[in-house]
């Protein structure tokens, strides 16, 4: 039995490595784990803790981000201390790609599915057409918001947009200044709770941001489709609890994100999309506005065809989407607790 060092963190990362193995236990005693043959340190919260350790005297660190901006500067803070040996577990990924000793795997989305369980009601006739739950304020989610103020999806969908949400401010001068375009001397509707919510659908008596790990499942019983504003909209790849929300729930969507985000999920991640029922090369588009502009017309396209007729088409679509939520799960903590397993051979040899 080898113990890792593992200080204490609300996140579960030994676990993320090492699954249920009893061959390796976590330890919160750094010498005991320096005593051993076999060094193995297990961090939780990246390179920017000082657990004034001495890095450099491990075998092996394993290091879990569960954001999508800390790449770059993570692999500074190894070439600095000259680590060889790691691995490292991302939540994004800036320019699409990772390699070598890094794996990405979607932490808020699995996040999501150990706090919810699966609640798939049949739907009977939604009374409106959209959910579109705007969550923090955001370069592209004011752009969704001025369509929705200046459509007739405003009125047949729900549309929340709460100041209760906060991130860390994001700039897009163009997209901004195309959204006041659009607004025309129309004043934002920020905050704003849609006139067809109800207060017995919301996710819990108090809205604040801890909810965004909860899905509407109420909202969906009401709404025909649903939207996916990321968190981010370019550059990066940031697959979040946004998307699994709609996945769990074997929902039909339209995405606002980066470019490739649709073809990113199924490439990557292994989902299916809907461009067999929805026109969705706006994903092809890498200018943001004219990408945003061109989904918001499948918005409005598919707010006008025939629920039923949508449906069906794309039952099979969203059921193989819910499935692989579970597999993308079990196939990421295994290639994890396999790379920790070869690391550790390759450093014996």
């Amino acid at each position: 039995m080898i113990k890792v060092y593992t200080p204490f963190a609300p996140l579960d990362i030994f676990k993320e490595w090492f699954g249920d193995t009893t061959d390796y236990v976590r330890c919160e005693n750094c010498d005991e784990v320096l005593s051993q043959e076999l060094k193995i340190a297990c961090l939780p919260i990246y390179f920017e803790q000082n657990y004034t350790v001495a890095y450099e005297k491990f075998d092996l660190l394993l290091l879990s981000d569960i954001e999508f901006n800390h790449i770059r500067p993570i692999n500074e803070w190894l070439k600095k201390l000259e680590i060889k040996n790691y691995l490292l577990a991302v939540g994004g990924l800036e320019d699409y790609t990772v390699s070598g000793d890094v794996i990405y795997r979607p932490w808020w989305t699995f996040n999501l599915m150990r706090m919810n369980s699966p609640q798939h009601q049949v739907i009977a006739n939604p009374q409106f057409d959209f959910d579109i739950l705007l969550g923090a304020k955001k370069p592209h989610r004011d752009f969704v918001m001025a369509k929705c103020q200046k459509s007739f999806l405003l009125n047949t969908s729900i549309v929340n947009y709460r100041s209760v949400f906060t991130a860390p401010e994001q700039t897009d001068v163009k997209l901004n200044q195309h959204t006041l375009k659009i607004l025309d001397g129309e004043k934002l509707k920020y905050p704003y709770k849609s006139a067809n919510m109800q207060d017995e659908w919301e996710v819990n008596s108090e809205i604040d941001k801890s909810v965004s790990s909860i899905v509407p499942w109420k909202i969906y019983c009401q709404t025909k489709y649903s939207t996916v504003l990321e968190s981010i909209h370019e550059n990066v790849f940031f697959f979040t609890e946004k998307p699994a929300k709609v996945l769990y729930a074997k929902r039909i969507f339209v995405a606002f994100s980066c470019h490739h985000y649709l073809k990113q999920m199924r490439e990557l991640l292994g989902f299916k999309t809907f461009s067999d029922v929805i026109d969705e090369s706006y994903d092809l588009e890498q200018d943001n506005i004219k990408r945003f502009e061109m989904a918001f017309e499948q918005m409005e396209w598919l707010a006008k065809q025939d629920y039923e007729h949508i449906k069906t088409q794309t039952e099979s679509i969203v059921d193989y989407n819910y499935r692989r939520l579970f597999t993308l799960r079990q196939e990421t903590a295994d290639r994890m607790q396999q790379m920790v397993y070869n690391k550790i051979e390759e450093i014996k040899c």
